[in-house]
């Protein structure tokens, strides 16, 4: 038996899905590899942070100039939105 983990199982909404496809591809190569790397445990500590004020707990992902904002139930990973920095603060009083 290895000891490397097995990913998280990564499930995206409708949202983060439309969001996905709506950024230009040489962005979009960026925050995919960035998901799987989250998905295995393998990112950076400074590249995701807690957000506070949202219930479930809502965890965002810094991938260049996007953000994955997602939550983690178990051995998945759910994907809410996939934004640009400066739709932030309107996704996040979205969630709440």
């Amino acid at each position: 038996m290895s000891g490397t983990p097995k990913p998280l199982e990564v499930v995206l909404t409708q949202h983060a899905e439309r969001d996905l496809l709506r950024i230009p591809e040489e962005f979009r190569q960026r925050v995919k590899a960035d998901i799987l790397r989250l998905a295995e445990g393998r990112v950076p500590i400074g590249q995701f942070k807690k957000l506070s004020g949202l219930s479930p707990p809502t965890w965002q992902l810094t991938s260049g100039r996007f953000r994955v904002l997602y939550r983690r139930f178990g051995e998945q990973l759910l994907l809410l939105r996939v934004i640009a920095k400066s739709d932030q603060a309107r996704s996040l009083r979205a969630l709440r």
